[in-house]
């Protein structure tokens, strides 16, 4: 009987807590002049590549982030496009974290200076995702997303021949939710 628990268990998909991530910090605290922003999401508007030449193009899907100021971000994939106005974005937000508690993407970041790197998990893997990017003029830019680079700030992983640019959208009451996980 012992034997086919621990067969069963074995098999089960483990729930990642914040001690699992390196990036968790209990005692973060968002620089107030930092150039993230809290107070709404941040929605993919363009996608450029280094391909033959250098192309723009617009996103297949939708999506978008939030970053809260625990330190704590969430990757928001809206498939059926039904996100539109300000307040869709607003209850998306308070949904998500009301309702189911954690998420499938949520993760944790860490800045220096303009530089961001995201750190998730691709829980099929059970390994870590690292996203860097950097912030300007109101965009998230992600350069880079892999699995290299342990979240080191190292220059290699911020210059890529791909750019995805999130655009800054402020939003009324999302500032004050504060995450489950």
């Amino acid at each position: 009987m012992l034997f086919f628990m621990s067969i069963f268990t074995s098999c089960g998909q483990k729930v990642y807590q914040k001690k699992d991530y390196t990036f968790y910090n209990d005692v973060f605290t968002l620089n107030s002049n930092s150039a993230l922003k809290t107070d709404g999401v941040y929605v993919l508007d363009q996608i450029w590549t280094n391909h033959n030449g250098g192309t723009s193009k617009k996103p297949r899907e939708h999506r978008f982030y939030k970053f809260y100021k625990t330190g704590q971000s969430n990757l928001f994939l809206d498939a059926d496009t039904i996100i539109k106005s300000d307040e869709d974005y607003s209850n998306a937000v308070k949904k998500d974290n009301l309702e189911r508690g954690n998420t499938l993407f949520e993760g944790y970041y860490k800045l220096e200076g303009e530089r961001i790197i995201i750190q998730s998990m691709v829980v099929p893997r059970k390994q870590f995702e690292y996203k860097y990017g950097y912030l300007e003029n109101n965009t998230l830019v992600i350069v880079k997303a892999t699995h290299e680079g342990n979240g080191k700030f190292d220059n290699k992983y911020f210059t890529d021949y791909y750019k995805e640019y999130y655009i800054f959208k402020p939003l009324k009451e999302v500032d004050s939710v504060i995450p489950k996980w």
